[in-house]
């Protein structure tokens, strides 16, 4: 991988990787039909209509798809000129959850913002625009990154700028994760390895203490570290999700035919509509679900290491890891491998933020293999 100048192919040559590209449409079609299964029986005790939370999805989808399709065929070295105002406008956008009148409060967090009833969380935008900006601020100032000072400093200011603000919405596993893709970037852009460590020195505790002094917290880590302990309390949704995954065994018990769904996992169509795939698809379902995310992932960590320039490579590698860390994490909290996050699950999960944001996610993947040899 070297630096240079790459044109992309014009509108009327889409070109782009055909795996990858598959293997999406594959996963946004599963994933709709996965929600619907998962959410129609909740959305049913709600007094809705019982495809309510895929309907709502899929007017989302409409929105995503032009998101996509600006990710895809945005001219990128052009557009290197505009990250710095995009960052600024995400961090702006950060704020508005806190605006009387605007802002919108849920069960104590205030990660939303919205008008007439359509809410938005702008820290989903937050994580992709992140991963952009760090592909070129990084990328730009190549040997420079030696100088934590001038080199590695300032695009940490702006990260931590963003990570406090999601933070300040009690939004701590977005957060956590926004800082987690910065150190991503930064270990592929070559940052001195006493970076991390001075990193992880001031890091680590400072987890630490935001998970003691928040009783909400320690509490989805003690029910995660002694799941017996308060079972209808602490780990009651985990514990429900584990049930229905056994429950699912070889083969499933069939799509729409999952039962535990309806009345041991609470919003279920949200964070833990893996636990519904597998009550209903088995260890078969588990299979296709990897199978799906490992071709998908595949080509573009293929895309992102045949890239023949920096930036487009960093960025092609950061995105795949925004997509597939947090794929991983959302399967290993249903599955009790992780405590209780509220990280959707690309693609499958309810919520049109999320989908806007993993769309705009796969659309700039797409944009960069438009410039790499598939042959």
């Amino acid at each position: 991988m070297h630096g240079g100048f790459v044109m992309e192919k014009p509108l009327g040559r889409v070109g782009g990787d055909p795996g990858m590209l598959v293997s999406l449409a594959l996963l946004v079609g599963v994933g709709l039909a996965c929600l619907y299964s998962a959410s129609y029986g909740f959305a049913l005790s709600l007094g809705k209509p019982a495809g309510y939370f895929a309907v709502r999805q899929l007017f989302w989808m409409a929105p995503a798809a032009l998101v996509f399709a600006f990710g895809a065929f945005l001219p990128l070295d052009a557009a290197r000129r505009w990250i710095g105002a995009a960052v600024v406008g995400c961090l702006i956008l950060l704020v508005l959850p806190f605006v009387p009148g605007i802002g919108i409060t849920k069960n104590g967090a205030s990660r939303w913002f919205g008008f007439g009833g359509q809410m938005f969380q702008p820290s989903e935008l937050f994580k992709p625009v992140v991963v952009l900006y760090l592909a070129h601020i990084l990328s730009k100032k190549g040997e420079k990154l030696g100088d934590v000072v001038n080199g590695v400093l300032p695009p940490m200011i702006v990260v931590m700028a963003g990570a406090l603000i999601v933070l300040a919405q009690n939004d701590f596993s977005t957060a956590v994760l926004v800082i987690a893709l910065a150190v991503v970037m930064f270990w592929i852009s070559g940052v001195p390895l006493s970076f991390f460590a001075a990193i992880g020195s001031v890091g680590l505790p400072l987890v630490a203490l935001s998970v003691l002094t928040s009783d909400y917290r320690l509490k989805r880590v003690l029910g995660f570290i002694a799941p017996g302990y308060d079972p209808a309390d602490l780990s009651y949704q985990v514990n429900g999700s584990l049930r229905a995954i056994r429950s699912g065994g070889f083969w499933g018990k069939g799509i729409g035919q999952g039962t535990l769904k309806l009345r041991s996992i609470p919003e279920v169509q949200s964070d833990f509509v893996f636990a519904a795939w597998v009550e209903e698809t088995g260890f078969v379902g588990v299979l296709a679900f990897a199978a799906m995310w490992i071709v998908f992932l595949w080509r573009a960590f293929r895309v992102a290491f045949r890239s023949e320039d920096t930036f487009r490579s960093h960025l092609a590698f950061g995105m795949a890891c925004y997509l597939g860390i947090q794929t991983l994490v959302n399967v290993m909290v249903a599955s009790g491998a992780a405590p209780a996050t509220g990280i959707p699950l690309p693609f499958f999960s309810s919520g049109g933020s999320s989908l806007v944001s993993v769309a705009l996610g796969a659309g700039l993947l797409f944009n960069v293999s438009r410039s790499v040899n598939h042959g």
